[in-house]
């Protein structure tokens, strides 16, 4: 379509032209015109059939992988991935060797890490929220390579009962994705805005996220840290056990900086918090990143470094571009 475009675009500029309209005042019984009317009427014949056509096969496919992929987010869609791990999630959605960014809460390797993040981080009830809806505000793909959205997560409160007690807020998520020759992602690096106010939010403080104030208050700092200190006791036991007890735990934590959950990429409670949730799928990969080292996870990183080796993530190609697949 935009070859024909192009050419009937030509053709009006040439016609148009100052040169011609005023200078010359050609008629339409002009000696150029008889070359012109075929230009003419092959877009007449073809630029209406090609947009009745709708978007291309690849568009809907990409489309549709990312709506399932966001759909999964909802409970309790992702509750059956948590149970059930690998065996759950459909296929044809991620690579065998897929690989991300989300920012701020770190990077993903491999199909079980990516399945893990999307399914194991979303909310369920006990969490004190879950996911209800999935809207993707935004979409679109330039080739069958790539693809760029955006989506709003609509979270709901939930009773102590498990009900459904209404609208709590919104999490927004961001992301660019490439795709494999069968359509399942192999890359995709996303961001989430405002995580402060959302954790504050599921945690039942509001969303006021000034220091010294509601979760970030000394009361709602411990009440995070023996919350987190619980749930890895349930989890991480036996070989996988990091903390030799309760109290260890929640000195050790203490001892940390809080840190931001919109910066929880780090060596903090708030990295933690987060990793602790995936210690009930995998507690022999996970329990480390609760531990007081991090385990490779949960440690120090530094902005201008870690947040741009591209390369190293994804490779030296532009994989995000569809300039690179022309």
């Amino acid at each position: 379509m935009n070859v024909w475009r192009h050419i009937c675009q030509s053709v009006t500029k040439w016609l148009l032209h100052p040169w011609r309209t005023n200078r010359h005042r050609r008629s339409p019984n002009s000696s150029m015109l008889p070359h012109i009317l075929p230009l003419l009427q092959l877009s007449a014949l073809f630029l209406p059939a090609y947009g009745h056509r709708g978007p291309p096969a690849w568009y809907t496919r990409n489309k549709n992988t990312i709506q399932t992929i966001y759909n999964l987010t909802i409970y309790p869609a992702n509750a059956v991935i948590i149970t059930q791990g690998a065996a759950a999630v459909p296929p044809g959605l991620f690579a065998t060797n897929a690989t991300g960014r989300v920012a701020p809460v770190g990077e993903f390797d491999g199909f079980q890490d990516s399945i893990e993040y999307f399914w194991g981080l979303a909310p369920l009830p006990n969490t004190g929220g879950v996911i209800v809806s999935a809207t993707l505000q935004e979409f679109t793909s330039g080739c069958p390579e790539v693809a760029a959205s955006t989506v709003y997560l609509r979270i709901n409160s939930v009773n102590d009962d498990g009900s459904d007690a209404g609208f709590l807020t919104t999490l927004k998520q961001t992301a660019f994705w490439n795709f494999d020759s069968t359509g399942a992602v192999q890359r995709y690096d996303a961001f989430i805005p405002n995580l402060d106010p959302l954790a504050s939010l599921t945690h039942g403080f509001g969303d006021n996220v000034d220091a010294g104030v509601g979760l970030f208050s000394p009361a709602g700092m411990a009440k995070l840290i023996g919350a987190v200190c619980e749930a890895q006791a349930q989890t991480c036991v036996g070989p996988d056990q990091v903390y030799s007890d309760a109290n260890d735990c929640i000195a050790t934590l203490s001892a940390k900086p809080f840190g931001r959950f919109d910066e929880a990429w780090g060596d903090n409670v708030a990295c933690r918090s987060i990793h602790v949730l995936l210690t009930s799928i995998r507690p022999d990969v996970h329990c480390a990143h609760v531990g007081p080292t991090g385990g490779g996870k949960c440690i120090q990183k530094h902005y201008t470094t870690d947040y741009f080796d591209d390369t190293q993530l994804f490779g030296p190609k532009k994989v995000f571009s569809c300039e690179t697949y022309w």
